[in-house]
């Protein structure tokens, strides 16, 4: 069966030097991933010589049937557990899902977490966990993991921290402030009195008839808006 898994555009954004393994040379070092090059992933072994493989991992282009011989590691042989920084992993059989944060090993075989989900909807941060038993998450199951620890945590998550970090709303409003209100992009903006900001994630917007969860000043530049879904997009908390 042929091998669909493309290393090359895993391994593209690697940086040089680091460890893989192959079953013909032992250990090797990425030297560079090559796009334009039908081996495109150059490598170089522990005695220094070069060695080229396929975007698929493959020693001779002609064999598209032959099998892999670049992997992770000698323990670890599975590019699909080849995980990045930030990637949302989630344990086989549920449980557990977590933020990938770096390899804890030069083996692949074990890796830190940032922020930890369980099935219990509890809260965790920087668990070592075993590569073979998770998986990495889909886009749609990456966006309900940050979407839920964001309500637990009461936070928004930061990509480049890896972190859900508190929110401070982006409007400084007054009592009686002339505002529009909405909880969604399908609500249309409603006029409305700012009375007072509430410690709560979802909804920190406290208006004369109710909480909210986006809040805009009503002006000149916004009036516009009323009574329609239309983005705000100059400052404000959306």
């Amino acid at each position: 069966m042929e091998n669909k898994i493309n290393i090359a555009e895993i391994l593209k954004d690697c940086p040089k030097g680091m460890e893989l393994y192959s079953p013909i040379y032992g250990k090797v070092e990425l030297l560079e991933v090559d796009s334009n090059s039908e081996y495109s992933i150059k490598t170089v072994t522990s005695i220094g010589r070069p060695g080229s493989f396929t975007p698929y991992g493959r020693f001779y282009e002609n064999y598209p049937s032959a099998e892999c011989l670049l992997f992770p590691s000698r323990e670890m042989r599975d590019w699909t557990k080849f995980f990045k920084r930030g990637d949302v992993v989630i344990k086989n059989g549920g449980g557990m899902a977590a933020v990938f944060d770096g390899w804890a090993n030069d083996t692949y075989t074990e890796f830190n977490t940032t922020v930890n989900l369980y099935c219990d909807n509890n809260t965790g941060e920087e668990e070592v966990c075993t590569t073979l038993l998770f998986r990495k998450a889909t886009e749609e199951e990456r966006n309900q993991f940050i979407e839920k620890v964001e309500l637990i945590l009461k936070g928004k998550y930061n990509p480049d921290t890896l972190q859900v970090e508190p929110v401070k709303p982006k409007s400084q409003f007054k009592p009686f402030d002339k505002v529009l209100a909405r909880d969604d992009d399908k609500h249309i903006w409603r006029a409305n009195y700012f009375s007072h900001y509430k410690n709560d994630y979802e909804y920190p917007y406290c208006c004369i008839n109710g909480f909210y969860r986006y809040c805009i000043p009503y002006n000149e530049h916004t009036a516009h808006l009323l009574g329609t879904t239309d983005p705000y997009t100059e400052g404000g908390s959306e």
